[in-house]
């Protein structure tokens, strides 16, 4: 494999992590916190309150260490009785976080537009910006890497094999041809925040905007969809006692509120 194949010779230890390059910030934060909004608003069942958490609380403007794997992958696979094959795939900027904080398949892709906006590593670049820690060595991320690029050629073996044979479909050997590696410092947004004492994380990819994360669910929002579903289900087996649930509950409604302020 070649390493750092964009950087001048480093008498550096390759194992460890000293970039190549640095993926420049495109979006500002205000746009940002607006791509983070409109992703939970289109999330479903997400509280509406983490929309406006977002508006409010603290970002933070993050560099993550990456290393960027390139290869072309040759896989060997068998399957039932004396059935073999191959199968190739090519990857490109393939991910893997060089911070051990977090999972190491990192969820944004490296786009090939952030690659060519790309500039030499220096200090002044970076600035004031903080920068992930990079315990994750290259021997540890190439391993990473290739579980990943086999589990993938793997899948891509079994959809082209009927059911019945997937099951018994494993990869005997895994070639890699034509492989080299980036060093990158890639920027994103990040937020953190809790609800109802759990916490969650959304990244926005401070190149391209792109948004990832998770989201908790609003189980007042959950329960009116599965009421709603219900009386879907209930109109086509039973259109008029499905039309008459609206109106009884109208009817309690009015009940209620005639109690509450009428006495």
């Amino acid at each position: 494999m070649m390493l750092g194949e964009l950087s001048v010779t480093s008498f550096a230890d390759p194992e460890l992590f000293s970039p190549d390059g640095v993926v420049p910030f495109a979006i500002a934060e205000p746009e940002a916190r607006e791509r983070a909004a409109r992703w939970i608003r289109r999330t479903w069942f997400a509280p509406t309150k983490v929309a406006r958490l977002i508006r409010s609380d603290a970002l933070k403007r993050l560099y993550v260490p990456i290393w960027a794997f390139d290869a072309r992958a040759i896989g060997y696979w068998n399957g039932p009785g004396v059935m073999r094959g191959i199968i190739e795939m090519d990857f490109f900027n393939l991910p893997i976080s060089a911070d051990r904080a977090g999972a190491p398949e990192w969820p944004l892709d490296v786009e090939p537009a952030s690659i060519n906006s790309m500039r030499p590593f220096s200090m002044r670049e970076i600035g004031m910006t903080a920068v992930a820690d990079s315990q994750r060595t290259f021997g540890e991320a190439a391993s990473l890497a290739h579980a990943r690029m086999e589990r993938e050629l793997a899948a891509a073996a079994k959809r082209s094999r009927s059911a019945k044979e997937r099951d018994k479909l494993n990869m005997s050997r895994v070639e890699y041809a034509r492989e080299s590696c980036r060093r990158l410092l890639v920027p994103i947004w990040r937020f953190d925040y809790r609800y109802l004492g759990r916490s969650y994380r959304i990244v926005i990819d401070g190149a391209t905007g792109r948004v990832v994360g998770e989201a908790p669910k609003s189980l007042i929002k959950a329960a009116l969809a599965t009421i709603a579903l219900l009386w879907l289900v209930l109109l086509f087996g039973d259109t008029e006692t499905a039309l008459a649930i609206p109106e009884r509950m109208t009817e309690g409604v009015r009940w209620l509120f005639r109690r509450l302020f009428h006495g």
